[in-house]
């Protein structure tokens, strides 16, 4: 009796024994974090403004990490196709993923079993999408306060060109229209070269396609406002959404792009993963990709990156009730 009582006792202190050198080495590895390649999944098509920029930030993350980070190709949805693939992947810092706002709003809008701020763990925002309000370089108004005027007191349709018919650009002036009492017409399209075409022939009152800045610098079409994090360089006196309108609203700022990983993801592999690529975004030939692109730097923590994709969300099953006008 008492032979097999000593035996018991022996067996379940090797238990413990191997529990805790089974939960030193899982903090081992992720002190040493990463040993191994990183795996980027980007919900976009090769060559896309949220591929390229993102390529160079992960090649100026890898400096800081001393591992590879092999970025792959997963578009369509929007992104939400390379969300799914990801979400039960393994919260270990090898798998990550692409995140933007178009990728939320998609995935809301297709009923999808996940949710980007609760079913992931936001590493970071890198990138700021600036979305143009742009009209001919004919056009009757000059100002933003002028048009919003003509909205209101309904001098005929002011027709928009978006980019989907439930898009980023939707979303914004969505928010618009409540605050300023006006109404649009969205004209959606799948590409900006199909929207720039159809305003520069007369067939749109405004556009939205982040294509639209390269034109209003060639003096084809101006700027009205911008929904962006901070005034563009080449255009200090167009004013930004956030401005006119306060920094909560969804999508006033822009659209945004970051990076993301499964759920779980241990604070000290985020933490690593969130101080290379923060580094990274000082990297001039990222921040060269991305100013070739019209896009902005802009930086967000993962609380506060979280925040700001739990707030687009909640705009998102606001303003989706009603179909565009």
């Amino acid at each position: 009796m008492a032979h097999t009582f000593g035996r018991i006792i022996l067996i379940s202190i090797w238990i413990v024994l191997f529990g805790c050198l089974g939960a030193g080495d899982v903090l081992s590895q992720e002190a040493r974090f990463p040993i191994k390649p990183i795996k980027l999944i980007i919900g976009s098509a090769p060559g896309a403004s949220s591929d390229l920029p993102i390529r160079a930030l992960a090649k100026a993350a890898e400096k800081e990490l001393g591992q590879p980070i092999n970025c792959y190709n997963s578009p369509g949805a929007a992104g939400t196709l390379a969300l799914g693939t990801v979400l039960k992947e393994k919260p270990d810092g090898y798998t990550l993923v692409t995140v933007t706002m178009a990728t939320v709003i998609a995935a809301h809008m297709e009923k999808l079993n996940y949710s980007a701020s609760n079913d992931f763990t936001p590493i970071i925002q890198v990138q700021n999408q600036p979305m143009p309000f742009a009209v001919r370089k004919d056009a009757p108004w000059s100002t933003w306060q002028e048009i919003v005027k003509h909205a209101r007191e309904r001098k005929g349709p002011i027709k928009v060109g978006v980019w989907g018919a439930k898009s980023s650009n939707w979303l914004a002036l969505s928010q618009v229209e409540k605050k300023e009492n006006v109404k649009f017409v969205y004209v959606p399209f799948t590409g900006g070269g199909e929207s720039i075409t159809a305003i520069l022939g007369g067939h749109l009152d405004a556009n939205m396609a982040t294509s639209s800045i390269m034109y209003a610098k060639s003096g084809e079409l101006k700027l009205l406002l911008v929904f962006a994090d901070q005034r563009l360089k080449n255009f200090p006196n167009v004013p930004t959404g956030k401005e006119l309108y306060g920094p909560e609203g969804a999508g006033f700022g822009g659209g945004f792009g970051g990076i993301t990983a499964p759920k779980g993801l241990p604070n000290a592999v985020l933490t690593k993963l969130h101080d290379a690529f923060k580094k990274a975004m000082e990297d001039p030939d990222y921040r060269a990709v991305s100013d070739k692109f019209d896009l902005l730097i802009s930086y967000r923590k993962p609380e506060d990156f979280r925040n700001l994709l739990q707030r687009t969300e909640e705009a998102i099953k606001t303003y989706a009730k009603e179909e565009p006008k």
